[in-house]
């Protein structure tokens, strides 16, 4: 009864939202299609409207508005209302969406975690955590309870050995993590660029890089959209995939331009950009990452069963 007083009433907030729009998808002789995507504010947004400005999407009939976002669980309702196309947001919570039977689909991959880790669990200069093992007894602040930073906190402090059971975690955006971390709000903040990067330029320290320890080259973010959008805009999808893709294989080409672009797209300082530690965004999804992030969701408590990914792609 739950699943299905759920799919009821997401089915009706897609039904309102999808009211009044015409739009067949496809960028035709009225000019191309618009399509609004939400994404975590910071380098994630930048990465789209990277190609926004490089005229990869408008390539593909797009013309893609980007929202910044404070990123997880929070884009999945303005996915379902219709308030956006297409959201970003990390695996575990579109995972966690598609296990309580909200019909949401993956259809392009976000961020990679490449050979260095852009993120990090910082504490402060002065404490006395000099070491993972002793962060037992502390609080650790992540942006969102039961999202990958929980996850792999847990995933890469277990591998050392650390008890994650005495740790206890507690929100705090990761605007406000190097403040909360020097001013002894929190013990220790799992941040991720550009933050880590203005943390230790104040002379703060990193004890652990927890997506490279949970698994060298994990996939982290993801954009997805409802499946009524897709079913209605499957061709719309595509496109922007394939804009998706192109983005990333000109980032890769050529950083230093994309490190150069982020304080006009962010609100992150020309130095930070040009000494953080950038994503990496592929092509595709990689079904390795959603079948570990699923298997450490139940471990970890965030589901009481492990998320069936077999149909988590549209791709």
């Amino acid at each position: 009864m739950r699943r299905l007083a759920v799919a009821l009433v997401i089915g009706a907030a897609l039904a309102v939202a999808a009211c009044g729009d015409d739009d067949d998808g496809g960028g035709g002789a009225d000019g191309p299609t618009a399509v609004t995507v939400s994404d975590t504010a910071g380098v994630p947004s930048a990465f789209l409207e990277y190609g926004v400005r490089e005229g990869f999407f408008r390539k593909r009939g797009l013309d893609l508005t980007v929202q910044p976002s404070q990123g997880g669980a929070t884009v999945v309702p303005a996915v379902v209302s219709g308030d956006v196309d297409i959201g970003g947001s990390n695996l575990v919570s579109v995972l966690l969406a598609q296990e309580k039977d909200i019909p949401v689909k993956i259809v392009a991959p976000g961020t990679f975690v490449a050979r260095k880790d852009f993120s990090a669990i910082v504490v402060a200069k002065d404490s006395d955590i000099r070491a993972p093992a002793d962060l037992e007894g502390k609080t650790l602040a992540v942006n969102t309870l039961k999202n990958v930073a929980e996850v792999t906190a847990r995933a890469s402090l277990d591998e050392q050995g650390v008890d994650t059971s005495k740790i206890e975690l507690t929100e705090v955006d990761f605007p406000d993590m190097t403040a909360a971390v020097e001013q002894g709000r929190v013990d220790a903040a799992f941040a991720i660029e550009p933050f880590v990067t203005q943390a230790t330029a104040a002379g703060n320290r990193v004890i652990d890089r927890p997506y490279v320890g949970t698994r060298a080259g994990l996939q982290i973010g993801c954009y997805f959209a409802s499946e009524q959008y897709l079913a209605e805009n499957e061709d719309v999808v595509k496109r922007f995939r394939e804009g998706v893709g192109d983005t990333a294989q000109a980032i890769a080409a050529d950083p230093d331009a994309f490190r150069q672009f982020l304080p006009e797209a962010s609100e992150i300082p020309p130095p930070a950009a040009q000494q953080a530690v950038l994503p990496e965004w592929k092509a595709s999804s990689d079904p390795e990452s959603l079948e570990l992030t699923a298997e450490l969701m139940q471990r970890y408590g965030v589901t009481p069963d492990k998320p069936d990914t077999s149909e988590a792609l549209s791709e």
